[in-house]
Order: structure tokens, then C-alpha cells, then sequence
């Protein structure tokens, strides 16, 4: 059966402590994902969407909205501001959340693995395929995991919150140690996974420590990092368009876009790429800093 929770659920929780307990940055914020979003920035004529661009507060409807370059520069005078004042990044991670199913009968696929309740998870094989080939060409550049909680319901889950246990309760995965196989397998975090079908035992890591020992790459700026980022996760999806649902589905919705010459902005260009990216393929996008502040 699966997890009796939803993993949009999981998700808020997690990101919520792994922000407690790291420093980390989140360049899709909700003033962002709700200014970029095509269909609801272009003319809007959201009085609350313009105050939170810095217009007077006596600006208030009826009025005929904003051309979409117009909010694309005061994005990226935003922008500029805030990735030149925080910590220097150190890594990219992607993380694709999974909402488990929980295996309490002998007559499980794996239960010959466990012999006890297990939980598993299934890999959706165009998907995987992309998340794998992210990972190969990022290299050191990139983290590319999967992210599922060893919590059978949502009443465990919310004890897990309120302990600040959901990082330590949740298995992860990388991508390419998933690769040949379309499942995943594990008991609790802090364990061994076992890959199906052809079982392989793939030992279990510590997010907090990966993201703590991880250094910045020595003279890369902020802004430059997103925008270089942004642009091969483009080129990524563009050499997935044609070959499945993924690639195409990600091309036709920044095709939206073409028309507005955003490309000149770069850094809210590189926002707006990474919040299609999430949107088609279900990714979170995150970036842990460094412990020293800018200059």
C-alpha cells in the first residue's frame, strides 16, 4: 500500500528542516515562482504582484498590467542584489522526492531481501534516465538525489517534524546508483538500500555531512554559477526533446518565453529555466552555502 501521506507533505517538511539545519539557499522562493510564472505575471493585474515589485503602494487596479520585460528587469536589479549578498554557493542539488509504499506481506516482490515490512519506491525509467545524465554531465558541479521517508503514515511524519527527525528518517539515493534498476528498496534510513531487479546493496550516506564537507569552487561568483547552471540543465533538456515526454513538454513551455527576448536578462532568465525545469520534471532545486560571508 502506499504511505498514507502526500509527498508534497514530505516535501514542505524537509526543506523546512533542512533550512534550520544548514545554510542553504532556495533561488525558487515563492515571490519568484509566482513572478516568473508566464500566465500569471504577464499584464497581471495583481495589485499584490506589483507591490512586491516595488511600485507605490497607492498603485492599485483597475490599470492594464505590466509587459513581461518590464517585470524581467525589475527581477533581475532583484536578483543581482540578493545572490551578491548571501554566502558563496557551493554545490547544486536536485532533489526528486518519492513517496514510498509500504510492503507488509511475504507475498512483496523483495520480501525475500527483507524478510520484514519494507518500504520501496519505483523508477519511472525517461525520468530516471534524464536525472542520470544530469548527474554524468554536472559531474562535481551537481548532486542529483532521490529523497524518500522511512514513515508509514502522516501521524509518524508529523512527530518527525516536530523532533526535527525528517532528514534523519528520510533514504537517499543517487541517481546513477539507481541506474539499470526500477526499483528501490530499504527498511529504515540510516540503512542499506537494495536496487531491483537484479538486487544490489547500495550503503546508506548522511545529507548533512555530503553538504557540510562540500567546498565552493575557488573563484566562480554567484550570479555566474546560476546562470552557467541554468544554461546546461537547458541544454540538458533540449537533448532530451524529441526522445520522450520530458524534453518536449520542457521546449514547448519555455517556447512561451521566445518572443519577450528574456535571454538579455540572465540571472532571472536562469530563475525562470530552473522554475520550468521543476515544474516539467518535479525537482527541487537547492543550493547549500558556504559558512563565510561575502565580501
Amino acid at each position: 500500500m502506499d504511505a498514507r501521506y502526500e509527498e508534497k507533505t514530505f516535501e514542505n517538511y524537509f526543506n523546512n528542516e533542512l533550512d534550520r539545519k544548514t545554510s542553504i539557499y532556495f533561488p525558487l522562493g515563492q515571490v519568484q515562482e509566482g513572478i516568473v510564472g508566464l500566465d500569471s505575471a504577464a499584464h497581471s493585474k495583481s495589485w499584490h504582484l506589483w507591490r512586491k515589485l516595488g511600485y507605490p503602494f497607492w498603485f492599485s487596479p483597475p490599470f492594464s498590467g505590466v509587459e513581461l520585460q518590464d517585470i524581467a528587469n525589475e527581477m533581475e536589479r532583484y536578483l543581482s542584489k540578493e545572490v551578491h549578498n548571501i554566502p558563496a554557493m557551493k554545490v547544486n542539488l536536485l532533489f526528486q522526492y518519492k513517496r514510498p509504499q509500504f510492503i507488509t506481506m511475504s507475498s512483496g516482490a523483495e520480501w525475500h531481501l527483507w524478510k520484514r515490512k519494507y518500504f520501496r519506491y519505483s523508477l519511472y525509467a525517461e525520468q530516471h534516465a534524464l536525472l542520470s545524465h544530469i548527474e554524468a554531465t554536472f559531474g562535481q558541479d551537481a548532486v542529483v538525489l532521490y529523497a524518500a521517508p522511512a514513515v508509514e503514515d502522516v501521524s509518524d511524519l508529523v512527530k518527525l517534524k516536530m523532533a526535527g527527525t525528517i532528514i534523519d528518517n528520510t533514504n537517499y539515493r543517487r541517481a546513477s546508483e539507481l541506474n539499470g534498476h526500477h526499483r528501490n528498496t530499504y527498511i529504515k534510513a540510516g540503512t542499506y538500500s537494495q536496487a531491483c531487479s537484479k538486487p544490489k546493496r547500495i550503503e546508506n550516506f548522511s545529507l548533512i555531512e555530503l553538504i557540510e564537507n562540500t567546498e565552493p569552487e575557488a573563484q566562480r561568483e554567484n550570479g555566474q554559477l546560476l546562470v552557467k547552471f541554468a544554461k546546461r540543465i537547458n541544454s540538458s533538456m533540449l537533448e532530451a526533446n524529441g526522445i520522450g515526454y520530458l524534453g518536449t513538454a520542457f521546449v514547448h513551455r519555455m517556447s512561451q518565453f521566445k518572443d519577450y527576448e528574456l535571454e538579455r536578462f540572465s540571472l532571472f532568465f536562469a530563475i525562470l529555466t530552473m522554475s520550468v525545469f521543476r515544474e516539467v520534471t518535479g525537482c527541487q532545486w537547492i543550493i547549500p552555502l558556504s559558512s563565510s560571508q561575502n565580501a
